[in-house]
């Protein structure tokens, strides 16, 4: 996949129209809501696809969002939600139940060869519009035919800013390991080119293991990394295996000042901060995409113009700000969702 897509840059470069729509749209999601200005003849139908365990934080705090967001801009609208839980294996029943009625708007929360195969029809079709939720990085091959809009983050710019920060914080002598994913979006997007950057700044990373995006086998692989060597610093490439690290340090080495990344939050919430488990999260304002996904449909029911990429804010979380900071700057990222958070 990483052959076929493109970042915001090189998008916005190709397509010159789309970055004054990308900045008035940010200005949007930056306002108060305001409401619909056409009256609907009947209730907008959207399919919400989320993946994995649908009562984790994650896939709860997307939906409260949205519907904050929804009903704030007066839309009569009909959710419903679909769900893939098997990670090996496909479960094609939603999928199928999906193509059987064609919601308005399919809203995908992660996008494997499965979902575009799936997609691609109603790209084609036009059926149903399509919001790619959490992938900012357009498709070359669905330029003549592409999404209503890709929402999500620039995962590069977020990955070279971590790099930068650990290079300035972690004294040269530091000892650095890192699990990554394999080949994947992200993959390539954090776990290769934080490494590269690492390269860029004479910094070696001693050992690098490939596990699946998952906390427990992070879990096992972190475990195995503290009981060969000690270690420093474990380079984390997705929130699944830093939340895998993070347990495998409380259990091994409450005593060592071994430390990981995050990307986001924990279930912990700015615990695993404070105790200094982790050194520093990338924080993603992950609000603003539920309400990029409300307001792009509003403005594609009001016919206005949109741009077909939205690229969220995220921003650095060191362990070193007092826990008040840390509680106000995940305030700013949920917004709405922030209570889901704080239980």
């Amino acid at each position: 996949m990483a052959l076929n897509i493109m970042d915001s840059h090189d998008y916005y470069q190709m397509s010159p129209r789309q970055g004054p729509l990308a900045e008035q749209f940010t200005t949007i999601i930056n306002s108060p809501p305001s409401p619909v200005r056409i009256t609907q003849k009947s209730a907008v139908r959207i399919a919400l696809f989320l993946f994995g365990d649908e009562d984790s934080i994650e896939n709860r705090a997307l939906q409260v969002a949205l519907r904050k967001r929804m009903r704030e801009l007066g839309i009569d609208y009909r959710l419903d939600v679909y769900l893939d839980r098997t990670e090996s294996e496909t479960d094609f029943s939603a999928y199928l139940k999906i193509a059987a009625t064609p919601p308005d708007y399919i809203v995908m929360t992660k996008l494997g060869f499965v979902q575009r195969r799936f997609l691609e029809r109603f790209l084609r079709t036009g059926k149903s519009k399509v919001i790619l939720y959490d992938f900012a990085s357009p498709l070359t091959h669905w330029m003549n035919n592409p999404p209503l809009m890709y929402i999500g983050f620039d995962q590069k710019r977020a990955t070279t800013r971590l790099a930068s920060y650990l290079d300035r914080q972690l004294p040269p002598e530091t000892t650095i390991s890192a699990l990554v994913l394999p080949a994947s979006y992200l993959g390539h997007s954090r776990c290769d080119l934080f490494l590269d950057e690492m390269l860029k700044y004479n910094r070696q990373v001693s050992r690098i293991r490939v596990v699946a995006d998952d906390k427990v086998q992070a879990f096992k692989a972190a475990k195995v990394f503290l009981k060969e060597t000690p270690t420093d610093f474990i380079f984390s490439c997705s929130q699944h295996i830093s939340e895998g690290v993070v347990a495998a340090l409380e259990e091994d080495s409450p005593g060592l000042k071994t430390q990981t990344n995050a990307w986001g939050l924990s279930p912990n919430g700015i615990a695993d901060l404070v105790n200094r488990n982790v050194k520093v999260s990338v924080l993603f304002m992950k609000d603003d995409l539920s309400i990029a996904v409300a307001e792009a449909i509003k403005l594609d029911l009001e016919g206005k113009n949109m741009p077909a990429l939205y690229v969220g804010n995220s921003t650095l979380m060191p362990a070193e700000l007092d826990s008040e900071s840390l509680r106000l700057m995940v305030q700013q990222a949920y917004q709405y969702s922030v209570e889901l958070w704080q239980q």
